[in-house]
């Protein structure tokens, strides 16, 4: 993260938030922090933050309208949700809600700015090197500007769906082992990350419905498959 990162910290717990705060300004960053959502979501709207801490309380339906609108306004931030003990169900709902990571409390603080860095660092357009288009069926796809298009319809992907789909394209018609996946994209196999994977693979497939000729299989007990008509070398 460069040094005019500027970072979102929603917490409903005055205490938590002002630590998550000192912690990153001992750091070097900038940070607002908020617990109230629509204060939080305006400042959102009209500031320049470039990422969001999200103290999880998800269990306060204000919480959740806030986490899901900020996600899909037209202005993308990476989100790492702090969770007390996540269950699997609230891994599942945390990715549901596009996190892009969830880590476990107590919080050590080298760990949430090594993760920081590592996913920022995926969400900055001018450091990715390929410009490759691909086109399988009805679809292409502009890997750098994260654009999947089919006929008038054009989608604009988030950073995981664009790496897992870059990595599936690569491999079109090929088993990819689940493993060497998490490890490219996620940089790790552990089941949080495995968890993550299931949900973009999912959104993937629901993306990919408006070509009957296009799917993402499963193969049993190594991996998936995106299988296709056209074997495109591009």
């Amino acid at each position: 993260m460069d040094d005019h990162s500027n970072i979102l910290i929603f917490s409903k717990d005055n205490d938590q938030g002002a630590i998550i705060q000192d912690n990153l300004k001992a750091a070097g960053y900038d940070s607002q922090v908020f617990d109230q959502e629509t204060t939080a979501y305006e400042s959102f709207l009209s500031g320049h933050f470039n990422f969001c801490i999200l103290d999880n309380n998800l269990a306060v339906k204000e919480t959740r309208t806030f986490v899901a609108m900020m996600k899909s306004s037209e202005k993308i931030i990476p989100v790492i949700f702090l969770c007390d003990h996540p269950t699997r169900e609230d891994i599942s709902l945390l990715f549901s809600f596009h996190a892009d990571d969830v880590i476990r409390k107590p919080l050590d603080f080298e760990i949430l700015l090594a993760r920081m860095k590592a996913i920022q660092k995926r969400y900055h357009p001018e450091e990715r090197k390929e410009t490759k288009i691909y086109i399988f069926g009805k679809f292409r796809f502009n890997i750098q500007k994260q654009l999947l298009s089919i006929e008038d319809k054009t989608t604009k992907l988030t950073t995981k769906e664009a790496d897992l789909l870059t990595f599936l394209c690569q491999h079109a018609n090929q088993t990819i082992d689940r493993m060497q996946a998490l490890q490219v994209i996620w940089k790790s196999d552990n089941y949080f990350n495995a968890r993550s994977m299931d949900v973009y693979i999912t959104k993937l497939r629901k993306l990919l419905q408006d070509d009957p000729t296009i799917r993402i299989v499963n193969i049993h007990g190594k991996g998936y498959k995106l299988s296709t008509y056209y074997d495109d070398d591009d």
